[in-house]
């Protein structure tokens, strides 16, 4: 029962009016209105029974004089009703439906502002509080009291099923944006975006918003669906990115749609501290596809713009969020991993070139370590500008100093020149960040400094040198110096000996003895006292023969 349409607005009566009054109103208003309209508003009216309905539908506690004030405003001013204060609950309740029934030229915030007064007035109603102030209007009407307090309560349902219905009417003629705009600014309101109960009556106009846009949900939640299938195939597929792109945001464009209807209700659900279940499907239906992506394809880029748009659509469904919350966290860290690790990029070319080129040419390796020592100053400094952080830094540095390395350990071992393995491993070290690849370095330069010690001006040999004498005339070694307990190694020179005594020094050698022979490790150059010794026994053998003539 609207306001202009309760039984005392007919009569144009008071609820404190007594039996005559209400007698004498309806014969004057029948004759210039609908007599039985107004010979049922007196039946109504003079029944103590069925008169509760009007009264509660009426402006309880409200003298005549003002309700003849408020009352005027519904069809000439009805924005001015939202300024009115000092009203009982239901009062308020009764005047902003009858206003939001008759205003003009409305928005979907001016109906959500008027929804949300008429659910907080409709929340405030006690019905003991009403019961107290119909009876005083009672006593001084002379009707009897109203002692049945359940009486009371059925008509505030009846009340709440009325407000229902206004709004709603009201609702309707709103554009569907409006009205699904409407209804969201009502309910997030209403609910402190969902982290709070609203009142009973946004309950309600969510319950009967559900029940209305079902149908647009099934259907898009199928059409999501279908997107989500033909995307998975078409990335199973391998189609390229600028394929892919489009149907991306095709299906994110869709989930917005879907939860642009479906808003109202995930907050509401939210705030009842229940699940919506449509949504946990939808969102389930996208994670899925965005992990398979991404674990299956690689496709972190797509992964992300779809778990983004999850956590911005479903920020109100709790399991829901926080799923979609640690996958973003967890796909942010692998981008900001990968951005960073492109920064590696052109020292990882380097060394790769450089570790390609020692491997194939292995005697060019001392070429490689020099353009890496060349060029590796520049990058890291390039790199430290780009402030990537110790990690990365820290592998960049390791990365040219594990290439030396390589380089010198792949350069010695096929040409044994030490020496500048030596110092392609100093600079190695200088790099070396980590405790690892310094304990590597360390380790290696350690060996290569002991066989250039061992090595270094040795001069190789294909063969080991004759040791045959006959008779105590031919070759063999005589002597030892320059010990290396490390190896066991030390020089001896290789003689030419006549009865067994030493005669030229052909060369010196360094060797381990093994037994009744020698490893040869290379030869070395004959000393100063070695040639001293030729020299003498040319002048002698010279001398002899001169003398023998």
């Amino acid at each position: 029962m609207d306001l202009l349409q309760n039984h005392f607005h007919i009569l144009n009566a008071s609820p404190r009016d007594n039996r005559r009054r209400i007698m004498e109103l309806a014969d004057e208003r029948s004759l210039l209105f609908d007599s039985n309209e107004c010979m049922e508003a007196r039946s109504e009216l003079t029944n103590p029974r069925k008169r509760l309905s009007a009264e509660v539908a009426w402006l309880p506690g409200i003298g005549p004089k003002r309700a003849g004030e408020v009352l005027s405003l519904i069809e000439s001013s009805p924005t001015k009703l939202l300024a009115v204060d000092n009203l009982s609950s239901i009062a308020r309740a009764n005047l902003l439906a009858s206003g939001l029934a008759r205003l003009q030229d409305h928005n979907a915030d001016d109906v959500a502002e008027w929804i949300l007064e008429i659910s907080w007035a409709f929340e405030d109603i006690d019905p003991e509080e009403l019961s107290v102030i119909i009876n005083e209007e009672r006593v001084v009407s002379g009707f009897p009291e109203v002692s049945d307090l359940s009486a009371v309560e059925t008509e505030i349902q009846e009340r709440r099923r009325h407000y229902r219905q206004v709004i709603k009417s009201v609702l309707d003629n709103l554009s569907p944006k409006e009205l699904v705009e409407a209804v969201t600014v009502a309910v997030e309101s209403a609910t402190d975006d969902g982290e709070e109960h609203g009142p009973i009556l946004i309950a309600d106009l969510i319950d009967s918003y559900e029940v209305e846009a079902q149908g647009f949900l099934d259907k898009e939640e199928g059409n999501i669906r279908a997107l989500v299938e033909k995307l998975r195939a078409a990335v199973d597929a391998e189609r390229s990115d600028s394929t892919l792109a489009p149907m991306v945001n095709q299906l994110i464009q869709v989930v917005k749609n879907w939860d642009t209807v479906a808003q109202p209700i995930q907050v509401s659900t939210k705030s009842r501290g229940l699940d919506h279940d449509a949504s946990h499907r939808v969102a389930g239906l996208v994670r899925g596809l965005a992990i398979h992506m991404f674990n299956e394809h690689g496709k972190l880029d797509f992964s992300q713009q779809l778990t983004n748009m999850l956590q911005e659509v479903f920020a109100e469904v709790g399991e829901v969020a926080e799923r979609t919350a640690e996958d973003a966290d967890a796909l942010g860290e692998i981008a900001e991993r990968r951005k960073l690790s492109r920064l590696l990029d052109p020292i990882s070319d380097l060394c790769k070139a450089a570790l390609e080129s020692s491997e194939k040419q292995p005697t060019s390796a001392d070429r490689e370590a020099q353009k890496v020592m060349n060029t590796a100053p520049q990058l890291i400094a390039k790199l430290s500008a780009s402030k990537p952080g110790a990690e990365i830094l820290s592998q960049g540095k390791d990365e040219i100093a594990l290439t030396l390395m390589h380089c010198a350990v792949v350069y010695g071992n096929k040409t044994e020149k030490w020496k500048p393995c030596i110092a392609f491993l100093e600079e190695a070290f200088k790099y070396a960040s980590s405790q690892e690849v310094k304990s590597r370095i360390q380790k290696n330069l350690s060996t290569v400094r002991d066989n250039d010690r061992l090595y270094g001006d040795l001069i190789p040999i294909s063969s080991a040198p004759s040791l045959d004498t006959i008779n105590g005339i031919g070759t063999t070694m005589y002597g030892s110096t320059d010990h290396d307990p490390a190896s066991g190694s030390y020089l001896s020179t290789h003689y030419f000996v006549f009865f067994a005594i030493p005669i030229f020094p052909i060369s010196r050698y360094r060797v381990i003895p093994t037994g009744n022979g020698y490893r040869f490790l290379g030869k070395a150059p004959l000393r100063t006292f070695d040639k001293w010794h030729i020299a003498i026994s040319l002048g002698l053998i010279a001398w002899m023969f001169i003398s023998m003539q």
